[in-house]
This record gives C-alpha cells, sequence and structure tokens, in this order.
C-alpha cells in the first residue's frame, strides 16, 4: 500500500482507533469503564490521544544510566517482547511494566531487590527504593511518563505467563485482539485488497 509521505501513519491510526476501548469496548468492560474511556478520550490533547491511540512501549533492560532521555519506543507488538527484557507500556490511562522470566538477575536484584523474576511481587505498585543507579533510572523514567500525562497512572506489574499478561497485551495494537479484531498487518492487506477493488 503506497501512501504520501504525510499519511503514511493513517492506516495504523485508523486500525488502532478501530481497536481502541472507546470505539469497540469489549463484553468485558463494565458501562462505567466504557464511560470513563469514552469521555477522557474527548477532553485529551493531541499528544495524549496519540499516546493512547497508539501506546509507547520503552525497553527498559538495556537503558542508558547515563542519560536522562527517555529510550526509543518499539513498535507495539507481542513480537518485540524479549523473554530477557522489561518494558514499561503506557498510554496515557495504564502504565504495565512487563518482564520477562529470563530477565537477568543482576537487573531484577537491583530494580525489585530479589533475586529472580519469579519472586518479584506483581501485587505491588510501585518500585522499591533501592540505593543504586539503575533503580534510581527506572524510578525517574516511570516518574517522567507520569508528569507527561494528565492522570495519574498507577503501576502494574506484569510477569511473563501471568495472568495479567492477557489484560497488558489487549494494549499491544499491532497484533490481533483477544475478540478477533484484525492486526494491524491484516488491516492493511484489507485496505489494499478494498482499494484494488474499487480500482478495478
Amino acid at each position: 500500500l503506497i501512501l504520501p509521505e504525510c499519511m503514511k501513519l493513517l492506516p495504523l491510526y485508523i486500525s488502532c482507533v478501530l481497536k481502541s476501548d472507546a470505539i469497540s469496548g469489549g463484553s468485558d468492560m463494565t458501562i462505567d469503564d466504557r464511560a470513563f474511556v469514552m469521555y477522557a478520550v474527548n477532553v485529551m490533547d493531541i499528544p495524549n490521544s496519540v499516546v493512547y491511540f497508539y501506546p509507547r512501549l520503552i525497553p527498559l533492560h538495556d537503558i542508558d544510566l547515563d542519560s536522562s532521555d527517555i529510550p526509543l519506543p518499539v513498535r507495539c507488538s507481542a513480537e518485540k517482547l524479549r523473554d530477557d527484557g522489561a518494558y514499561l507500556l503506557d498510554n496515557g490511562i495504564h502504565m504495565f511494566l512487563w518482564f520477562g522470566m529470563g530477565l537477568a538477575p543482576e537487573w531484577v536484584q537491583a530494580v525489585f531487590g530479589v533475586p529472580t523474576s519469579a519472586q518479584i511481587n506483581t501485587d505491588d505498585t510501585k518500585l522499591p527504593d533501592l540505593d543504586n543507579p539503575l533503580s534510581q533510572r527506572i524510578r525517574e523514567l516511570i516518574a517522567i511518563v507520569r508528569l507527561e500525562r494528565h492522570r495519574f497512572m498507577r503501576l502494574t506489574l506484569v510477569r511473563q505467563r501471568d495472568k495479567m499478561e492477557m489484560l497488558m497485551k489487549h494494549f499491544l495494537v499491532e497484533d490481533r485482539g483477544m475478540d478477533g479484531t484484525a492486526s494491524y498487518v491484516d488491516f492493511l492487506c484489507h485496505m489494499h485488497k478494498e482499494i484494488r477493488s474499487i480500482l478495478s
């Protein structure tokens, strides 16, 4: 599908809008949750709405301790989640810290204060205040991301293959939805087919 430079992201955002809770909402959403999301989207400015429809997925496992910048996000897809990685997902309303079971024990110890990923308490909603550069950098980054948003985002810890992973994966908008909605690649193929059909 060939588009002008200024429109290259249009199909992606159309796909994301159609899959969003504000538009489609799932059968598992309560009326109150749906109303809240619809209201929240209506009052969002452009930067916040962009992140809401296409969440940021920020890798944390290779973070530069000498930089104060937010690491470059990766594509919002489960195939980008490495078993030995840790990622912060932010959509302006929810914030998840996903960590793989193969995450380096040194990283886990420095950030969570326990030896392995299996021992991290996923009921915690904040990181322990540990006196080391990596812990300080991760906590500072989370604080910076929160300051960019209009509402406070509670941190949810998600261990690979735990039940909460399904909730987080709902926000990986390039993937096929759990309700059967098309992935971004499938959506592009569908659009291309429809355009060819119209032109012929």
